[in-house]
């Protein structure tokens, strides 16, 4: 349903092979959370471009928790109005991250999500 491609101006990115319709389960991927109090050091490495600001705990300035999604939602681009969404979920084999479609999305067209912490990024000008 998904493949991955060079966006123009953006990088690595996320496009639909076919169309989706809104509300599609695009995908359900393996999670983990990683603590607030280690995010500095995660924040040093490559690894910030790809995860998620627990939107739980993002409300604590400062304060909140990673989630890592091992699937190609990690790769999705920030827009800021997104036609897509990571929902979180905990069951008893653990942390989930399902991507969403919020509206139609055609095919060759970006998958996009809101990065909450997208005033962290360096290039944060580039994506307003």
């Amino acid at each position: 349903m998904l493949k991955v491609a060079t966006i123009p101006g953006k990088g690595r990115g996320i496009l639909a092979n076919q169309a989706i319709a809104a509300g599609t389960l695009i995908e359900r991927a393996p999670a983990a959370r990683m603590p607030s109090e280690e995010r500095h050091l995660i924040d040093q490495t490559d690894v910030f471009t790809y995860y998620f600001a627990d939107p739980g705990s993002y409300a604590r300035k400062g304060q909140y928790d990673c989630l890592l999604a091992f699937g190609l939602s990690s790769l999705c681009n920030h827009a800021e109005k997104p036609n897509a969404e990571v929902s979180w979920t905990d069951d008893s084999v653990g942390l989930w991250a399902s991507l969403i479609a919020l509206e139609d999305i055609g095919p060759d067209q970006e998958v996009t999500v809101f990065y909450t912490n997208i005033t962290e990024y360096e290039s944060y000008d580039l994506f307003i």
